[in-house]
């Protein structure tokens, strides 16, 4: 792998498509996920979108077990890089947290795992 890319959580205001190919020259393998609008429950819709993005088998549950249980089977230095992750960090700070925290956990284990929050130039995260 080359030097710079090493897991850890991390925000860049670049595209996420740019950084999912940067992330693949190094030799991870990139997950890009998008949420777009959430209409009623934000963390399922984040889980179901995650699932997808990560290609979790389709016996994935959708709830934080689940999702813990599945990142730990990966077998495969992976980046997870959520587009306008941020925008969604804001609105849904719950949701946010509880999701966080599991791929928080994950980025501490083996093999390396990555998750880049990326957020658009000039939209900024609300303080």
């Amino acid at each position: 792998m080359s030097a710079g890319f090493a897991a850890g959580m991390y925000t860049t205001s670049a595209p996420a498509e740019s950084v999912a190919g940067d992330w693949r020259l190094a030799g991870w393998t990139p997950r890009l996920l998008r949420v777009g609008d959430v209409e009623k429950d934000a963390r399922r819709e984040a889980l179901v979108a995650l699932g997808r993005a990560m290609n979790f088998p389709d016996h994935y549950g959708v709830n934080l077990d689940a999702l813990t249980d599945c990142l730990r089977d990966l077998t495969d230095p992976t980046v997870l890089i959520w587009a306008d992750g941020a925008t969604f960090a804001d609105e849904h700070p719950k949701a946010w947290q509880a999701i966080s925290d599991v791929l928080a956990e994950r980025v501490k284990g083996e093999p390396p795992f990555a998750f880049v929050l990326c957020e658009p130039k000039g939209k900024g995260r609300r303080r």
